[in-house]
């Protein structure tokens, strides 16, 4: 499954860029995040409650930050399990200001979906996971405008 959009926060590059690198800004921001807890440079695990329809789990995940380029983008990396299936994927985060007081945060990539996680169809999939996505976004726009 494809994931890609774009997302404005109304807060200066570099404030979003703190914001992303963040382990209790990303706690707070990402949906259903329990924990998120720093192992190495770059490197975390995560306790996330999510689900689709039905089916709902608590997902073990590890994520990883590589390819940095500083205030500009990385590429973000994570495998998440539960009984209920699994969840594995990567993709790039880009950063462009859009002025003084605004950032565009692009995002582009891929996941794979397994387990009973992955009976509940595609198109429902991919729904949950842009509204999740959405929300973090919005989540986080709180959070950066809190730090600007």
């Amino acid at each position: 499954m494809k994931l890609e959009g774009t997302y404005t926060i109304a807060a200066p590059i570099d404030v979003v860029w703190r914001a992303l690198l963040d382990p209790g800004v990303l706690q707070r921001s990402i949906p259903g995040c329990e924990k998120l807890i720093p192992t190495g440079d770059n490197r975390y695990t995560a306790v996330l409650k999510a689900g689709v329809g039905a089916i709902k789990g608590t997902f073990n995940s590890e994520i990883t930050i590589s390819d940095i380029n500083p205030g500009k983008g990385y590429t973000l990396s994570a495998r998440a399990k539960a009984p209920v299936g699994f969840i594995e994927g990567s993709g790039k985060v880009l950063l462009e200001a859009d002025g003084p007081k605004s950032t565009t945060v692009k995002f582009s990539g891929e996941a794979k979906v397994g387990g009973m996680l992955a009976s509940v169809g595609g198109r429902l999939i991919e729904a949950a996971s842009q509204k999740n996505i959405r929300d973090m976004f919005n989540n986080l726009a709180r959070e950066a405008a809190a730090l600007a």
